[in-house]
């Protein structure tokens, strides 16, 4: 099964001491059968299945919000953070972070599914009466 997501990441780019950094809301698919299953390493040190998490889009952050490209330039500065924002999703530090990100929301939508449906029984009980 398949689910979709969003993280915010910070993206450190170019040269490491002048600290240049990204700041994306990246949304991508989460596979829970790769991630039950595990990597299988039987091809040669690799994972032989494809990432549990998978990059669908990205944009930029500014303040906490969305802030997408605009002016003559914009097609290609996007382009650029789809590129840095995949990358980072492929890393191992961009799947440890979207996997916790992922299983958080479905852990947080199961809450509030067995809190939903206790408080239909709790009304159905009051109906009754």
């Amino acid at each position: 099964m398949s689910s979709t997501h969003t993280i915010d990441a910070i993206i450190p780019v170019g040269d490491p001491d002048l600290g240049a950094e990204i700041e994306a809301r990246i949304t991508f698919t989460f596979n829970e059968r790769v991630a039950e299953q595990g990597p299988s390493y039987a091809s040669g040190g690799q994972p032989a299945e494809g990432a549990v998490a998978e990059w669908v889009s990205a944009v930029a952050i500014e303040d906490g919000q969305p802030a997408p490209y605009g002016g003559a330039f914009a097609d290609l500065e996007q382009s650029t953070l789809n590129a840095i924002a995949s990358a980072w999703l492929e890393s191992d530090d961009g799947q440890c972070q979207a996997i916790e990100q992922a299983l958080d929301d479905l852990q947080a939508a199961e809450d509030d599914a067995d809190e939903q449906r206790a408080e239909q029984r709790a009304e159905d009980r009051r109906d009754a009466r």
